[in-house]
């Protein structure tokens, strides 16, 4: 799917950080944007330039299963087809498990990979149908290290990660292509969020990307198809390698707190 002019991609989480980026990124390349989130408001912030004549803009709470049939719908109504997902939606809780809220740790689960899950679970037979289509997870290196005190959130990212690797097994010879994109900390309202939790402080432990960067690999993943891309891909590989000895990996923790804690106290300075 090297050329997106004139492709259909539904985008949700659409406003606000990496949703907005991805967006964005999509018009100037020519797609038709369906910009979609619970905030009708934030859908309404988003300005997509030269693309806004394209875009449509629809109300839609991804842990509800008969919203995505209904949003599907109402796409295929509207452009006739849809040929790019990009599950982008989520939410963090930060804290020990112990004290998380049962109604915390289910938001999590049920916005972070239930919806995805429910996404592509509504998008696949219009895919299938035209044998040809691209789902993009947004997952996230939380995905592939332990995050302390944010369990649910790196569960979520990992459980995420698998459903693209086996979906895009599952779905071999059918013209659609999963890919997972897990990125570093990214400049986000999740990530000044974190910037309140001292608890938050592996999040800090490498610079924030822009959005932008991820939305350049998520372009890239919609082109191309690969089973995952880590962004950054230097630094991706190596957690991704040492996350294979899992000992190892979390006797570095630690270190990895702290040096996220200096970053963290440099960015509450610069903030005050």
């Amino acid at each position: 799917m090297k050329d997106l002019d004139g492709r259909v991609a539904l985008v949700t989480g659409g406003y606000g950080g990496i949703g907005t980026a991805v967006a964005r990124a999509l018009a100037r390349e020519g797609a038709a944007v369906v910009l979609t989130g619970r905030d009708e408001a934030g859908l309404a912030s988003v300005d997509l330039g030269p693309g806004e004549g394209r875009a449509l803009r629809l109300r839609l709470d991804v842990r509800d299963a008969a919203a995505w049939e209904a949003a599907v719908r109402r796409v295929l109504e509207a452009r006739g087809r849809l040929d790019v997902l990009v599950n982008n939606a989520s939410t963090l809780g930060v804290g020990a498990l112990e004290a998380m809220p049962v109604d915390a740790i289910e938001e999590q689960v049920r916005a972070n990979l239930l919806g995805a899950a429910l996404g592509c679970r509504a998008v696949i037979p219009a895919m299938r149908a035209r044998g040809q289509g691209a789902i993009v997870n947004l997952a996230s290196l939380g995905g592939v290290v332990p995050m302390p005190f944010e369990s649910i959130y790196c569960a979520t990212k990992h459980g995420l990660r698998g459903l693209s690797f086996a979906l895009r097994a599952e779905l071999t010879g059918s013209g659609i292509r999963v890919t997972a994109v897990s990125p570093d900390s990214v400049e986000t309202p999740q990530l000044q969020e974190e910037l309140r939790h001292d608890e938050a402080s592996l999040s800090f432990a490498s610079p924030a990307l822009p959005p932008e960067a991820v939305a350049a690999a998520v372009l890239r993943a919609i082109r191309k198809g690969p089973a995952e891309i880590l962004v950054p891909a230097a630094s991706g590989r190596l957690a991704r390698l040492v996350a294979a000895f899992p000992g190892l990996l979390l006797r570095l923790v630690p270190l990895l707190r702290r040096m996220g804690a200096r970053r963290m106290a440099a960015r509450r300075r610069g903030a005050s």
